[in-house]
């Protein structure tokens, strides 16, 4: 007969398999994805290569996304990127790698290092890395855009310049809320055409005292950029 002790050791070792096992491979969609279009998997990673599995297409294979770096002396969370090799489907050999990267990328569950979404409304993923992690809420991105007929992913500088996306694929629109230190505030957006994002509309808050802003919203109406509307408002509530 077995000891007791012996029996509940196996039990223990059997359910901790069966947690391990259910929890790998498991599949999130990415923030601003379609879940049919572009889904992602992070998958098995060391400290200064985390690999992410992202689905771009419903009729693409799998892309598999490795950042190689180092990381930063002051922050075990933080990654210094110095290239992304980029895999399609099974394939051990890169198809493509990005390099002369130079980041603090961070790495943490909070923010997504490396997310896929479609920026420029075309219904292909395209993907984005976090080139650091400041105080405030301005996070700047590294951004690539995926060409379908050479199947490469194109650096953007129009996306870079932009702080804090956040995209609307319904009206094909891109807002940016931003900060300026402790008494500016602004939203900028843009729209999305063929040759990148347009700026359109400005609104911006300016604190005179808490509670006490002037808020101003300009919009580009016929390639000038003219002032719509502009008032002072009192908001105990606010800042």
């Amino acid at each position: 007969m077995n000891h007791p002790n012996q029996y509940c050791l196996v039990v223990a070792i059997l359910a901790s398999c069966l947690v391990l096992a259910g929890c790998r491979g498991k599949e999130a969609t990415a923030p601003g994805s379609a879940p049919s279009a572009a889904t992602a998997t992070v998958g098995e990673q060391t400290a200064s290569q985390p690999t992410y599995r992202f689905r771009i297409h419903a009729q693409l294979p799998e892309f598999v996304f490795t950042l190689v770096g180092d990381q930063l002396s002051e922050s075990k969370d933080t990654l210094h990127v110095k290239k992304i090799e980029v895999r399609r489907g099974v394939s051990s050999e890169p198809i493509q790698v990005i390099e002369g990267l130079d980041t603090a990328t961070p790495i943490s569950s909070n923010l997504p290092a490396l997310a896929v979404l479609d920026m420029n409304f075309d219904g292909y993923g395209d993907i984005r890395l976090v080139e650091s992690q400041p105080a405030g809420p301005n996070i700047p991105y590294l951004n690539w855009l995926f060409e379908p007929g050479s199947g490469r992913f194109v650096e953007s500088p129009a996306l870079n310049a932009i702080t804090s996306p956040e995209f609307d694929p319904e009206n094909r629109k891109i807002r940016s809320n931003w900060r300026d230190g402790a008494t500016r505030y602004g939203t900028d957006v843009y729209v999305v055409e063929k040759d990148g994002p347009v700026l359109v509309r400005k609104e911006l808050k300016v604190y005179k005292a808490p509670g006490v802003y002037t808020s101003q919203v300009s919009e580009l109406i016929d390639g000038v950029w003219k002032i719509v509307e502009q008032r002072e408002v009192r908001d105990p509530e606010g800042r």
